[in-house]
């Protein structure tokens, strides 16, 4: 992934400082602008201004508006596991429940849909197995190669009380402190680590690491200028010029009494009009169709203010409106799948710590598109299949049936009495 760090040997203090000089000058400012986007913060390359006229910085949330779609499309249905254990089952119930995973896989989803890639820290306390969300703006990857490269250390950098700046690194079966000397890294012992895997897991928006809205910021940046220019020639238009001609001897002192009389007094041929500026509506309505038309297109993202999404469209036409979203969420799916199995991995290690052991990595994840149904005709349709279907397959369709393990349960204990 292309925001990762190379680190071919070991990770010494030297490379160690050479990677977190990297992220600072390289790979942070790129997340950094990209986070200005999504905030509708970013700037406005209009130019120097002109002294007097208007100098409109219009921001439209563009940005906002493709991440939240795409986040939402992916990971508004939370995606759900099967294991083949109920014990398994009941343990990973009970952490989601605990630890609000649902909620943090959204969050992760969000940040790797605005800077390609996000981070979850897992850890142990007294009280229990917790689990975070971490700022991308503060962590990395080091991997030993380029692509497909085994991943050696992952990165999270924070400022101490004091104001210091330092950080750990976290390698498997262990993890080190260390401080910024200046430009130099300075690295404590390690320290042993009580999960099996890294506790820092990053999750990647797609194989590039490229953000959803990543590629059409030069597009953003011209729909904006667009907007902030054609209001300040709207703003211009009030302040239109008074024309007199035929009348050089007009004094300022003319001006003020037809100011306050509202009449003017013109000489023989003499006339008087407002030099306005003229604006082509129509071009401008027309170039603001055009680069909305292709931030949406270019972006793989529907535009649900389209006529085809009033609800009388067809379904083969809908699915032609989603084809594009619908390639951007198995690339997210594909890519968020192993690290959704590293996050496992590192939750069973803890609850193995804890004393009570469970193997959350036998789960099979489904992921679900979160679309508008009519839960009515699905209902009927899965019914009239129950000569062909099992009752455990219809039950995982049924959209208001969260456990269909405990549904089947209840359906025994009925027919027992």
């Amino acid at each position: 992934m292309k925001q990762d760090i190379i680190c071919p040997g070991p990770l010494t203090e030297e490379a160690l400082t050479q990677a977190v000089e990297t992220f600072l000058m390289e790979v942070r400012p790129g997340r950094e602008r990209l986070y200005d986007y999504y905030r509708s913060q970013q700037p406005v390359p209009k130019g120097e201004a002109v002294r007097g006229r208007p100098n409109n910085l219009l921001r439209i949330p563009f940005p906002r508006y493709i991440t939240e779609v795409h986040t939402g499309y992916f990971l508004g249905l939370p995606p759900t596991l099967d294991f083949p254990r109920e014990a398994d089952a009941a343990a990973y119930a009970g952490l989601s429940a605990s630890l609000g995973l649902d909620h943090l896989l959204f969050d992760v989803a969000r940040d790797a849909s605005v800077c390609g890639v996000g981070f979850v820290l897992v850890w142990l306390e007294r009280s229990g197995l917790h689990a975070c969300r971490c700022d991308p703006l503060t962590c990395f990857c080091i991997r030993s190669g380029g692509a497909g490269s085994p991943l050696v250390g992952t990165v999270r950098m924070f400022q101490s009380p004091g104001g210091s700046t330092g950080g750990i690194l976290y390698q498997p079966g262990c993890q080190r402190l260390f401080a910024l000397d200046g430009h130099r890294v300075i690295l404590d012992e390690p320290e042993e680590s009580l999960f099996r895997g890294m506790p820092l897991i990053p999750f990647a928006n797609n194989c590039q690491g490229d953000g959803d809205f990543e590629l059409v910021t030069d597009l953003v940046d011209a729909y904006n200028l667009l907007l902030s220019g054609a209001m300040d020639d709207m703003q211009s238009v009030a302040n239109a010029f008074l024309a007199l001609y035929g009348m050089l001897g007009t004094t300022q002192g003319d001006i003020d009494e037809a100011n306050r009389t509202r009449v003017l007094s013109l000489a023989e041929g003499g006339r008087a009009e407002f030099v306005v500026k003229d604006l082509n509506h129509e071009a401008l309505g027309q170039l603001e169709t055009n680069l909305r038309r292709s931030i949406l297109q270019l972006s793989m993202t529907p535009d649900l203010s389209d006529d085809s999404f009033a609800g009388t469209a067809s379904g083969v036409a809908l699915q032609y409106k989603l084809w594009g979203i619908e390639q951007v969420r198995s690339a997210k799916e594909r890519s968020f799948t192993p690290s959704l199995y590293a996050l496992l991995d590192s939750l069973s290690g803890g609850l193995s710590t804890l004393g009570a052991p469970a193997d959350l990595t036998s789960g099979r994840p489904t992921f679900y598109k979160n679309l508008p149904r009519d839960q009515a005709a699905q209902a009927e349709t899965l019914l009239s299949l129950s000569p062909v279907l099992s009752r455990r397959t219809i039950l995982e369709h049924l959209p208001w049936v969260t456990d269909p393990e405990e549904e089947l349960r209840r359906i025994e204990k009925e027919e027992q009495k």
